[in-house]
């Protein structure tokens, strides 16, 4: 994969931003305080500019050039776009899964499951979006498909803005835990349907 930033600072500053926005630091609406980034890590506009156009390639944030950028905001029609894109990548993730996927790779997924559970337990909003993020990745890295990887990733990022913007609305633990671990042993076992 082609590497998205020139240099380091801005992949810094993206990931800086992406995580106060995951960990509602700055809420949906809310204005970049671009200002505040550059005294906060003594540097330029320049770098920050950059990782906001990549957050808004993105989906996540919203540029209004020579004014500000601001943290997007999804209408319910964007919000069910996304969520049938994912669930679709996510089917065929399984089945690809389940037919490339290793008993390694299995475990390693039944982890991602378990970190996730554990981070929901004590209300750490970040680490359970993330953990939830490297359980959907690893299991699409498994199937070995280079375009259906390339959408996930891309769709990723809007997921776990849109897993931390609803956060009270979030998928009870032990109910998430259960799924996660209901698609790997489906896929385990080779009966794919009942993890779909």
């Amino acid at each position: 994969m082609k590497q998205k930033f020139a240099n380091a600072v801005s992949e810094q500053i993206y990931q800086y931003l992406l995580n106060m926005i995951l960990s509602l630091e700055i809420r949906p609406g809310d204005k970049i305080p671009e200002a505040a980034i550059a005294q906060t890590f003594e540097i330029s506009r320049t770098p920050i500019r950059e990782a906001l156009r990549d957050l808004a390639k993105d989906g996540i944030i919203n540029l209004y050039p020579n004014r500000f950028s601001e943290v997007a905001v999804y209408d319910e029609e964007r919000v069910k776009e996304v969520g049938l894109t994912k669930i679709y990548l996510d089917r065929l993730s399984v089945k690809l899964a389940a037919y490339y996927g290793s008993r390694a790779e299995f475990s390693k997924l039944r982890e991602y499951a378990k970190n996730c559970y554990e981070a929901a337990l004590q209300n750490d909003i970040l680490n359970r979006i993330k953990a939830d993020s490297d359980y959907h990745w690893a299991l699409c890295k498994m199937g070995k498909n280079r375009s259906l990887m390339q959408l996930e990733k891309s769709l990723l990022i809007q997921i776990e803005y849109l897993q931390a913007a609803n956060y009270l609305q979030a998928e009870d633990p032990e109910e998430q835990y259960r799924s996660h671990i209901r698609i790997v042993e489906a896929m385990e076992t080779g009966d794919i349907e009942l993890g779909l």
